[in-house]
């Protein structure tokens, strides 16, 4: 998202089937921000952030992508990686991982 945030903006809203109000995308595209979202943490994270340590601003931290890498062993990685494809299927699983590969199948609405 932070590579391309319209583009993956667009594709969530086709996902869902949200047709985009052109007069609102500036607006849209700034609170889907990162820095946005960073600067007005406490209402955007669950609950405020009261389950990190630190708060909101631990839970949205750098916005860096694969950060997980420093923190998760291998096995906890591919434990998370079988829930994700049990619990949500091959593609969604897929798309969690990479950011791509999402389509806009009935498939994904059950």
């Amino acid at each position: 998202m932070k590579a391309d945030l319209p583009a993956a903006v667009r594709q969530i809203a086709s996902f869902l089937d949200i047709e985009i109000d052109q007069s609102r995308w500036p607006r849209i595209l700034k609170h889907c921000s990162f820095e946005y979202m960073k600067v007005n943490a406490t209402g955007t994270v669950p609950l405020g952030g009261v389950f990190w340590d630190g708060g909101a601003q631990t839970f949205i931290h750098r916005g860096v992508n694969g950060r997980w890498r420093d923190s998760l062993s291998d096995a906890e990685s591919l434990r998370y990686e079988r829930i994700a494809e049990r619990e949500l299927g091959p593609d969604c699983a897929h798309w969690l991982r990479t950011g791509s590969g999402l389509t806009n199948t009935a498939e994904f609405r059950q």
